[in-house]
């Protein structure tokens, strides 16, 4: 919410500049972390004050710190990038617009996972520093538009205040978005964490690493291709309903969520298939949701709706639905009989189907949530093409 504001003050193409710029030198401290990790190992200096600098450079802590730096410098221009969009692009193409915006997250996933590979860690961390700096650098030589640009009426802007911040949480689309996209990563979040886990040792089906393997490239693939038919489908649509970004998005996770639950009780290899349908679903919102976003927010205020729907999404979505689902999966744990070479031993494994079931709940309470926001979005949208801000 912080750079929320501050893009009234500051020229967003800067703050996304600084943003990039941040963030790629704190990707390269997070090896740093790895690198005096192993210089570490047998070293003599560990009561000199350089080999106390040296012991936390190279510990779990400043890992983590760095990866809180990470966060930081994708805050600067996580909710300020499709704002600069909406400025570009009028309201019935934004759908696509987002769509395409957001497509290169897998794209990105899936190059980074493949260069991940190949040059390792903590490697792979350096060579995103000169890309990342180059990129923010272009950022300062980008031209501003003008903020409200594409609307119908625009309207002189005025300061931000905070009693002005209350018009998004008035507004119904808004609160219906914010609650259906928070319901979806809170699933897509702690499946996605649990699931190589849950395929290789609750399933018992090779090992994680190639668990994860697959599940990354159906991910990629469905959600590039879903994300894009997403958008798509929800432009077109609007042509006919009002309420399409919505639709779109709801009735994907409504037919999501049995098929997800399928995957559950359907042997390997067959259930990879409902999972990439699953996915392919799940990712159909992406460039509505986004839209939607845009469309109903005063020009002035894009970038506070998209911060504060990032925290919250973030802080009561993936952020704590891993722990719940591994809870659920202890609570229900069970014992079962495998064989160790050659003689029968009994384990106790975590009920992760359990967990699963418990938690893709929110898939079916997402797609409800975004069908509810369906009848206010004309509305809501044309009081923001309205609204002084």
């Amino acid at each position: 919410p912080i750079f929320g504001i501050f893009c009234t003050k500051i020229k967003r193409w800067h703050l996304i500049g600084y943003g990039v710029i941040f963030w790629s030198l704190a990707s390269g401290l997070s090896g740093l972390s790895g690198t005096v990790a192993k210089l570490n190992e047998g070293s003599t200096t560990s009561g000199l004050p350089v080999g106390i600098i040296m012991a936390f450079v190279g510990s779990y802590a400043f890992l983590a710190l760095t990866r809180c730096m990470v966060g930081v410098g994708e805050a600067a221009y996580g909710p300020i990038a499709p704002t600069i969009l909406s400025d570009l692009y009028p309201e019935k193409s934004r759908g696509m617009i987002m769509s395409i915006f957001y497509g290169a997250i897998p794209v990105g996933s899936a190059l980074g996972y493949a260069f991940g590979g190949i040059a390792g860690w903590p490697n792979a961390f350096y060579w995103v520093i000169p890309p990342g700096i180059l990129l923010g650098v272009l950022c300062f030589l980008m031209p501003e538009p003008e903020i409200g640009a594409q609307e119908s009426s625009p309207l002189p802007p005025k300061k931000i205040q905070i009693k002005d911040a209350l018009i998004l949480l008035k507004t119904p689309s808004i609160i219906f978005n914010i609650l259906g996209m928070t319901a979806n990563t809170f699933a897509i979040g702690g499946i996605a964490y649990w699931f190589p886990y849950y395929v290789s040792i609750f399933r018992q089906n090779g090992t994680e690493q190639e668990a994860g393997i697959v599940m990354g490239l159906l991910i990629v693939i469905s959600g590039l291709l879903a994300t894009l038919c997403g958008g798509f489908a929800a432009d077109y649509f609007s042509r006919y309903h009002k309420g399409a970004y919505f639709l779109v998005s709801g009735i994907g996770m409504i037919i999501g969520f049995p098929v997800f639950l399928a995957v559950l009780y359907v042997p390997f290899p067959f259930a990879w298939v409902l999972i990439f349908i699953s996915c392919f679903c799940t990712f159909l919102n992406t460039g509505p949701t986004n839209a939607i976003l845009l469309n109903v927010s005063p020009p002035l205020l894009r970038p506070m709706a998209f911060a504060i729907t990032i925290f919250i999404i973030h802080a009561l979505g993936d952020a704590i639905s891993p722990w719940i689902i591994g809870g659920i999966a202890d609570n229900f744990s069970f014992e079962r009989t495998i064989a160790i070479d050659g003689q029968d031993v009994i384990e106790k494994v975590g009920n992760l189907n359990a967990g699963f079931v418990a938690v893709s709940v929110m898939y079916f309470l997402a797609g409800v949530f975004w069908l509810l926001g369906a009848k206010h979005l004309e509305t809501d949208t044309q009081k923001a093409s309205v609204t002084p801000l």
